[in-house]
């Protein structure tokens, strides 16, 4: 048995080691310096947990938009959580400026709230018109955690891409959603990410950046929640998919 362990103990080791000397490298085109990009997420917190590091990657190299679906009034907080977005995102590195949190009937913070394809993409299309992105950068059909207003963000801005309601040359990714073990499995993913056609890595300031933003959002910081920032692959690394 204790041969096992060290061997696995190893491993594990040899992995995180592996994934430390990726830190701070990316891939992707040549071509997306200096471009708009626009982050659709659909709530406070989210450009954190699941974005950050292609949010730090293009804060480097471009301009830097975000689109929040809700505020998150799911517990009926819906004040102080756009307050933590806000926060959040000057922690990224955004102007505030260049944040928009959709205020809409319609589209409600909620497990339960289905949202129409339609209504999602009228606001990414509203917004988008009004900046010309580059590059669009969302959830993909599964929404990382599965969520209903992730799949939903992601199902709305694939509608406006596909029915070419955005501007032209318009050019949209979706970050990949993975299998439980690798979601948590921090930087022993990154040697598994570097494979991929799309990928940031975050640098150890950008880690320490993102985790630093998580924690502006002060009402959503459950014991869970600290997990996640301590394990979660999505606070160092993010592969994405480019949608044709």
């Amino acid at each position: 048995m204790l041969p096992i362990l060290i061997s696995l103990l190893i491993t594990v080791s040899a992995y995180i080691f592996i994934g430390i000397y990726y830190l701070g490298t990316s891939r992707w085109p040549n071509t997306y310096q200096n471009k708009k990009v626009l982050f659709v997420t659909a709530h406070p917190d989210d450009e954190c947990m699941f974005f950050g590091p292609t949010i730090r990657f293009f804060k480097h190299t471009g301009h830097v938009f975000l689109i929040c679906m809700t505020n998150g009034n799911y517990d009926g907080l819906g004040e102080e959580r756009a307050d933590e977005l806000i926060q959040s995102s000057k922690r990224l590195g955004l102007d505030p400026a260049n944040v928009r949190l959709v205020d809409s009937k319609i589209l409600t913070d909620g497990p339960e709230e289905d949202w129409s394809e339609t209504d999602v993409s009228a606001e990414v299309v509203k917004y988008a018109n009004e900046i010309k992105p580059d590059i669009i950068v969302t959830f993909d059909d599964y929404g990382v955690s599965g969520h209903v207003n992730h799949i939903a963000t992601s199902r709305g801005v694939k509608y406006a891409f596909d029915k070419q309601l955005l501007p032209e040359n318009t050019r949209l990714y979706q970050l990949q959603s993975v299998n439980f073990f690798r979601k948590y499995s921090s930087f022993v993913d990154c040697f598994i990410s570097s494979t991929s056609m799309v990928y940031n890595i975050g640098s150890f300031k950008d880690i320490v950046n993102i985790q630093s933003a998580m924690k502006c959002h002060k009402t959503q910081l459950s014991w869970f929640r600290k997990l996640y920032v301590m394990f979660s692959r999505y606070m160092v690394v993010n592969t994405l998919q480019s949608v044709l």
